[in-house]
């Protein structure tokens, strides 16, 4: 599975280099923050969605994986001066919450060869039953944009507590590709976390749409991970393998546009 994905890939990039195009890059990747802020006074609403079953399990009976149950996340966040942003997101599972403050650092530009982002705050884990609930994280976010087009991140995560792990550290890497008309193809990595026991490398493609205050994105990827502490150990409950593939999708909505 792994080996058509990055066919497809291949060959998108190979068979479309001429329709690239400078685009707008928002405040999130798929699962990864950017280094970017919402702006002054911008109010984000956020819908996660990510399905539990695979692509393959599910089959034609299952369509695919959407008649199963899914992982849902909403989130708020909001706007405060030009460099700062405030989130508080929860997600259906295990009942948990997350609280960040983002900071930019710097943008590119204007002697600038990056742009730089720092990320912190906590998870709590709601759900009964455990006896480990906080964590806190932080994340480095550098990006560089190459050719108005092409937008690269590597974020280094650190989380004082994981489901497997207790301070873990990991290197996230992603991209951002900008077509015309307000279309992007982005992709996401998380390695295996070498300290975890049975980690696997978290992969995630997607395609999104960039309107007017909107965004609505269509998710391809291997692990259901969308809180932080959740993707620094790469050993999210119930683990996942390298070759699965889970669809989901993400919807943005900013007030005002």
């Amino acid at each position: 599975m792994r080996r058509g994905v990055l066919a497809v890939a291949t060959i998108l990039l190979a068979a479309f280099p001429a329709l690239g195009q400078a685009g707008t890059t928002g405040d999130r990747l798929i699962n990864l923050p950017t280094h970017l802020t919402l702006g002054p006074a911008t109010f984000q609403v956020t819908f996660t969605h990510r399905f539990s079953q695979t692509v393959d399990d599910g089959g034609g009976r299952e369509l695919f994986g959407f008649d199963s149950a899914a992982d849902i996340g909403i989130g708020v966040a909001m706007g405060f001066g030009r460099d700062w942003q405030v989130d508080l997101v929860r997600s259906s599972f295990l009942k948990e919450w997350e609280a960040a403050c983002k900071w930019t650092l710097a943008r590119q530009g204007d002697g600038m060869p990056v742009g730089v982002g720092v990320r912190g705050g906590a998870d709590y884990r709601g759900a009964s039953g455990l006896t480990e609930r906080w964590s806190g994280f932080l994340q480095l976010i550098a990006t560089r944009r190459f050719a108005e087009e092409l937008d690269v991140f590597v974020v280094p995560m650190y989380a004082s507590d994981t489901p497997t792990l207790r301070n873990a550290a990991n290197v996230a890497v992603g991209a951002a590709w900008h077509l015309p008309k307000g279309w992007d193809v982005e992709a996401e990595v998380v390695p295996d976390n070498g300290d975890a026991r049975g980690g696997t490398t978290a992969w995630a493609v997607a395609i999104n749409k960039r309107l007017e205050g909107h965004a609505f994105l269509i998710y391809l990827g291997n692990s259901r991970a969308t809180m932080t502490d959740m993707m620094v150990g790469s050993d999210f409950p119930g683990g996942f393998r390298a070759g699965d593939v889970r669809v989901g999708f993400n919807i943005l909505r900013r007030f005002p546009e």
